[in-house]
């Protein structure tokens, strides 16, 4: 016996209709939630790039403010060290003046010098005096100091001695400590040391090669 389908066509149509249309609104609607939270996330990124733009911007700012009071404070500390360096170099024109004043003071008879090296805040170095820098023989002769700084740079701390280095002849050792004490007792000279001395036969006399170092020091008031 053959099944009878007592359902009407065009109702079963349209139930199948109805169905369709159900899944197509419902995935109508998922879309639309999907995309609303597609673009809720993307404002959420969007707002936290834009407050981290805004933060960058602000530390850069910040950067460049403090950039430029170090390039400042620079310029600043650059001009008084050049200041310092000038008052400097004028000190070291009156130690020197000062010097000249000392041995003149103290010359005494049949002593005579070949060379005179001043040293502007470097110490005399030990040794042969005949091997250091400073230019030709006879004279005052003033050594550059070493290591210059690079531009932009600190200079050197200027040494408060001033170091000199006599070059010369004494007619016998008993001159020669005559000249060496009278020396010590000046105003501003210090440390006066014989750094190596020696005979030297000539015609008609023998005197005393000799080469001193002393300090020249405006607090130095003299041995008595």
């Amino acid at each position: 016996m053959a099944e009878l389908d007592l359902i009407p066509a065009d109702y079963a149509q349209r139930q199948i209709l109805l169905r369709r249309v159900k899944r197509f609104v419902a995935a109508v609607v998922s879309l639309a939630c999907l995309l609303v939270l597609a673009r809720g996330m993307l404002y959420l990124l969007t707002s936290a790039e834009t407050g981290e733009v805004a933060r960058l911007q602000g530390q850069e700012r910040l950067w460049a403010q403090s950039e430029a009071k170090v390039e400042e404070y620079r310029k600043q500390k650059l001009a008084t060290q050049r200041q310092l360096i000038a008052l400097d170099e004028l000190r070291g024109r009156d130690r020197l003046r000062l010097f000249l004043k000392a041995v003149d003071a103290a010359h005494v008879e049949n002593v005579w010098f070949d060379e005179i090296r001043y040293y502007r805040r470097d110490n005399l170095p030990t040794g042969n005096l005949d091997s250091l820098p400073g230019g030709a023989r006879a004279g005052i002769i003033v050594v550059p100091e070493k290591n210059v700084p690079a531009p932009g740079t600190a200079p050197k701390a200027p040494d408060i001695e001033q170091r000199v280095g006599i070059v010369g002849h004494a007619i016998n050792h008993a001159t020669l400590a005559q000249f060496m004490r009278r020396l010590e007792s000046q105003r501003g000279i210090a440390d006066v040391s014989l750094v190596d001395t020696s005979p030297r036969s000539y015609p008609n006399a023998l005197v005393i090669d000799l080469k001193l170092s002393l300090v020249v020091d405006e607090k130095a008031r003299g041995r008595p």
